[in-house]
């Protein structure tokens, strides 16, 4: 890996970008965005037991969903929702890009979601994503299209976070604790690596980017480091022609020097 380093003062220098799970141009996005930003270490928000479950069942998962697309009339083969599945079954775009970026620059990336949710969802695709039933009964449901969609999130992200916190929803999870422990111990790992090597860039949905006054998302846990916030939109600020730089929610701000423990 890189040679550690760590920002002026003592503080991690962290830059949270928030995207939107499945979006069919994230990979690129991604990729624009880090060759850009050049971190030394870059998290994700994925578990090591979904990076390594999904590697081992890719091939099954895929050949399951080909059978039950078959099943399908043809017109319903590229509804919207089978779209959705079929990236929801696909390696995530962000720990995609996240190891494209560390082979090309020889450093490191971090999956640091924790592993319960994973371990009891993953197992179920076969039994009940993929399963033919379950493929026709979502084509049965209003089409649309997969960008649009993908488009409209990410504006409702950029509204939503640039809300003051009284004004918000609660976090990704409500107020449930399984939820709040994720949030903390995502935060916790993210700050362990960005306090030896800096600036770190975490990929993950945009929900956690959220401030909502209390300790309930990444966001207000690593709130004392005055992270980043960054969207992965396509919006072109000007850098140059046909490169995609995100929308900015949070400018970057002085550091008056770090005091107390780390998050978590």
């Amino acid at each position: 890996m890189g040679r550690p380093e760590t920002a002026p003062n003592g503080r991690p220098e962290i830059i949270l970008v928030g995207v939107v799970h499945r979006d069919p141009q994230g990979f690129d996005k991604a990729m624009d965005l880090l060759a850009e930003l050049r971190p030394l270490v870059v998290s994700v928000e994925i578990s090591p037991f979904s990076w390594h479950w999904r590697r081992r069942w890719q091939a099954r998962w895929q050949a399951q969903f080909q059978a039950g697309l078959a099943t399908l009339p043809p017109a319903r083969r590229r509804h919207v929702a089978v779209q959705q599945v079929a990236a929801q079954i696909a390696l995530p775009f962000e720990a995609r890009a996240a190891v494209e970026y560390a082979r090309r620059c020889r450093l490191t990336w971090q999956a640091v979601d924790i592993n319960a949710l994973a371990r009891e969802h993953l197992p179920r695709y076969r039994s009940e994503l993929l399963q033919p039933e379950n493929l026709r009964h979502l084509t049965a449901t209003p089409d649309g299209d997969l960008p649009t969609l993908v488009r409209r999130e990410y504006e409702r992200a950029a509204r939503l976070l640039r809300l003051p916190a009284a004004l918000l929803p609660l976090g990704p999870g409500g107020t449930a604790p399984q939820q709040t422990l994720r949030e903390k111990v995502m935060a916790a790992r993210i700050t362990r690596l960005a306090r030896r090597w800096s600036p770190l860039v975490h990929l993950g949905g945009w929900e956690h980017l959220v401030y909502t006054g209390e300790f309930l998302t990444l966001a207000d846990f690593l709130a004392r480091w005055q992270p980043q916030r960054l969207l992965l939109t396509s919006r072109c600020q000007g850098l140059g022609v046909g490169r995609r730089i995100p929308e900015m929610i949070d400018p970057p701000t002085p550091w008056p020097g770090a005091a107390g423990s780390a998050a978590g």
